[in-house]
């Protein structure tokens, strides 16, 4: 043991304790000031750096959420336009129905009709062009998908939602390995005329009607007969073989749905009478009597698109996959494209909602608002039937106006398919923009909003300070100072001794 005055190594000692208790209750401090355990990056390097990780997470999905806020009341507000737009399709109908009646109607009566459609057809232009969420416009086109080229076989094209994943443009090829087909029933009278009285009825998928094939009536006499009813059966005839108009005694007619696909059926049946020869589309023909029928029905279309699932009708293509979700419509008669698909680029374009936190395709969703003016309401014009039953049906909306090719007093029944049309267009559209709204918009900002509820735990947790335990701490701290200053004091009396051994 020994006694120094210049240096005090007990007070030395003393002072560096003192020092770190003191350092202990500034932190303690400031963490009870702040209520948080990392106030800088010394406090817990790692726990800071994962903390701001999980920090930046929780402002984007943040952000995310208020993403799918806006694309929800931006879809409410096109879903609103469009029920506006489907009432009026639907008052158009009814005048168009009313037309019809000409029976019960005035030629100034149809005109007030026709009036009323003029200016129904105005209220959806109107409201196409003047539909907006801030300064976006959503009906009017400009909100849609930019085709930049496509095949001449395709001849509508219906877009929902398309994935870019970053690039300028996609483009999409379709294989056609199966040609639609519409349902046929060969028919042939023996001799190529009928022998005897006959009574044959044709059924398709409008209805059902009995003809009476009299003794010496040509091939050609049948074919004028069936086709003089294809408003009541959805049938029509045309030679299968031979010159219409002068058919040899061989010659076949084929009994045709008008429409192409799987859902159409034609069926021949004989009630009377023999001297007929029959069979569905493909097998030879066979001699049919009293009591016997023939069945046919239509076919899809066959198409392949890569990695897409693809529905058909006809010559109708749905796509529905996460990159094409779309409605594609083929020109009739389009056969199997072998080596040489079908393709149409689209460029990139149409609306995009950023749902999630990452700039890549799962996080982001582009859907396009197509154009619902009355030009684009409707569909092409498609020639059915085939020779001398040939017919044109469809059209736009805006054929319907007064002078139009299908207003009121013109074609009215061809306006209610046209009508028919158009509001398949609205109500497939509003389907689908109600099911991204529930099932991926509210979806998505429930599941966003668990996330953040998760990850702000995480962030708390690492960060946020534990006041009970610092309490703790901040008391031992407190405790210990005191006692340090004291010790301090104490050792600096250590030295004073020295002076005893000096008197």
């Amino acid at each position: 043991m020994g006694l120094r005055i210049n240096t005090n190594i007990s007070a030395v000692t003393a002072l560096r304790h003192l020092g770190q208790s003191d350092k202990a209750q500034s932190q303690s401090l400031e963490r009870l000031s702040t209520g948080l355990r990392i106030n800088r990056a010394s406090d817990d390097p790692s726990g800071l750096v994962i903390s701001e990780i999980l920090r930046s997470q929780i402002g984007s999905l943040h952000q995310a959420v208020e993403n799918s806020t806006f694309a929800s009341n931006l879809i409410g507000t096109a879903d609103a336009a469009l029920t506006e737009v489907s009432g009026l399709l639907v008052s158009i109908r009814q005048s168009a129905i009313f037309a019809m009646n000409t029976g019960g109607t005035s030629a100034d009566q149809i005109a007030a009709e026709q009036d009323a459609v003029d200016s129904a057809i105005a209220s959806i232009n109107r409201v196409a062009a003047t539909t907006r969420f801030g300064s976006t416009n959503l009906l009017n086109g400009s909100s849609g998908f930019n085709v930049t080229s496509k095949a001449t076989e395709i001849t509508d094209l219906r877009f929902r939602s398309i994935a870019f994943n970053g690039e300028d443009a996609a483009t999409f090829k379709i294989d056609i390995n199966r040609e639609a087909e519409r349902a046929r029933v060969n028919f042939q009278l023996t001799g190529g005329s009928a022998t005897g009285d006959q009574v044959i009825r044709v059924s398709g998928n409008l209805g059902t009607q009995e003809i009476l094939i009299t003794s010496g009536t040509t091939t050609q006499g049948v074919v004028d007969m069936i086709n003089a009813v294809r408003g009541t059966t959805g049938l029509f005839a045309v030679l299968a073989s031979g010159t219409e108009g002068a058919p040899a005694a061989t010659d076949m007619i084929a009994i045709m749905s008008e429409e192409y696909g799987s859902r159409e059926r034609t069926s021949m049946e004989v009630v009377s009478g023999s001297g007929v020869e029959a069979a569905a589309s493909g097998s030879s023909l066979a001699a049919v009597t009293a009591g016997d029928k023939v069945n046919a029905s239509g076919v899809d279309i066959g198409v392949n698109i890569a990695g897409a699932y693809v529905s058909t009708y006809g010559n109708q293509i749905t796509v529905n996959s996460p990159f094409l979700n779309a409605d594609i419509q083929i020109k009739d008669g389009t056969g199997v494209t072998g080596l040489n698909p079908l393709q149409f680029t689209v460029g990139d374009s149409g609306l995009d909602f950023q749902l999630n936190i990452q700039p890549v395709g799962t996080d982001m969703v582009t859907l396009g608002l197509p154009n619902i003016s009355a030009n684009y309401l409707g569909s092409p014009v498609r020639t059915l039937g085939s020779g001398s039953a040939l017919r044109d049906v469809g059209g736009y909306l805006n054929s319907l106006v007064s002078g139009g090719a299908n207003d009121l007093t013109k074609n009215p029944g061809n306006a209610t398919a046209i009508l028919d049309a158009a509001l398949d267009n609205i109500n497939s559209l509003r389907g689908f923009l109600g099911a991204f709204a529930s099932q991926t918009l509210d979806s998505n900002i429930n599941s966003l909003g668990i996330a953040v509820e998760n990850l702000t735990a995480s962030e708390s947790q690492i960060r946020d300070l534990d006041f009970a335990s610092e309490v703790a701490n901040f008391t031992r701290s407190q405790i210990l100072f005191q006692a340090g200053t004291s010790v301090l004091a104490s050792a600096n009396q250590i030295p004073q001794q020295v002076l005893r051994l000096l008197q």
